[in-house]
């Protein structure tokens, strides 16, 4: 989405981005985004939580009015009372367990390349471009 959101930017539509990826957010350097430690997938809160999804929402959008620039807030609100869901998250003795801690990253290796599951993906990128650039894939290198 932080490259979605430069290429946005550069036509003059202001974005914000709502994280649980502290990590890939950063790396992208997504113009404006909010963090949150939740689980990946609930970045507006528990399902059903409305009042809690409208806060997230509110706060991430008022980023905005800061104007441009790289900027990253940390929202306080917590999933839950404890961290005891992040063990489910990340299980301990996975395959690449972090140093000094009882968590995996299991997470595939990083690419500063585009990457295509297969030569035929690749290929058809190509194609649906019929060689030239769109005007949101302006900037990112095939």
């Amino acid at each position: 989405m932080g490259l979605i959101a430069h290429q946005l930017e550069n036509a003059g539509i202001s974005t914000v981005s709502i994280s649980s990826a502290r990590d890939i957010t950063t790396a992208v350097k997504t113009p404006r985004a909010s963090f949150l430690d939740f689980p990946l997938g609930h970045t507006t809160g528990k399902p059903w939580d409305l009042d809690l999804s409208y806060e997230i929402v509110l706060q991430s959008v008022s980023l905005v009015e800061q104007g441009s620039g790289n900027k990253l807030k940390d929202l306080s609100h917590r999933w839950s009372d404890s961290d005891d869901w992040k063990d489910e998250v990340f299980p301990a003795g996975g395959p690449r367990q972090l140093e000094d801690q009882d968590v995996i990253d299991d997470r595939l290796e990083r690419w500063e390349e585009p990457q295509y599951q297969t030569q035929s993906d690749l290929e058809a990128s190509f194609q649906a471009h019929h060689g030239e650039e769109c005007e949101i894939c302006r900037g990112i290198d095939f």
